[in-house]
């Protein structure tokens, strides 16, 4: 019987990650969010996490357990925080903690997967910024990354309805949080020629915005 490495001496093919779908989301209003079920291991997760305090200072950030902060923002009292992981199989109808806001907390998740569980999952070009004036566009230089590879963005404002969300070239989808409308996580995939994306938003009073893309190998 031919073994494994004999195998590939013989040019038999090697499953490759070659596409990626968004497969799953959730939303939460509390300071913490339960992760959908379903979610299977080498699927990235991408949580967008906003919380505002009464008075005085900015929720205490909060990274959870397993996760990687990519960016983290605040305005008075309000603080926005893009993070991400690869799954390890076992989230799926766990509770995530994430911030926890004395006036406010807003939470989404986005999960995508691969043709073939991920086995390596990388970041790159985070942008964050938060405003009181419309922010500045951001641009997501996804033109260098390897396909395949998703861009995230999340649009946050202290209260009200975002109603001016850039994305271009167009987005392929995106989830508001419940219907309070102050906080938006959009994204594009590109399994084939990646191109840089514009990122950009309205002034709605506090303002932010954050970007990137994400590949999955």
């Amino acid at each position: 019987m031919l073994r494994l490495n004999q195998l590939i001496g013989f040019g038999v093919a090697q499953a490759v990650l070659t596409s990626i779908t968004q497969a799953l989301s959730a939303t939460s209003t509390a300071s913490t969010i339960t992760a959908p079920s379903g979610i299977q291991a080498g699927d990235l997760i991408v949580l967008l996490d906003k919380a505002a305090n009464s008075f005085l200072t900015a929720p205490t950030a909060v990274t959870p357990t397993g996760f990687t902060n990519a960016s983290n923002v605040t305005s008075a009292i309000t603080r926005q925080m893009l993070s991400w992981k690869k799954a390890d199989g076992t989230e799926g109808g766990t509770s995530i903690t994430g911030m926890n806001g004395s006036a406010n907390n807003t939470k989404i998740i986005y999960v995508f997967r691969g043709n073939i569980a991920a086995t390596t999952v990388t970041p790159s070009t985070a942008n964050g910024q938060a405003t009181s004036a419309a922010p500045t566009n951001q641009n997501v230089a996804a033109s260098g990354g390897t396909a395949p590879l998703v861009i995230v963005a999340g649009y946050g404002c202290a209260s009200g309805t975002i109603i001016a969300r850039g994305f271009s070239p167009a987005k392929d989808g995106e989830i508001e949080q419940a219907s309070t409308g102050d906080l938006w996580l959009a994204y594009k995939i590109y399994n084939s020629s990646p191109a840089d994306v514009t990122i950009s938003m309205g002034d709605f009073g506090t303002n932010f915005l954050q970007s990137m893309y994400i590949q999955m190998s």
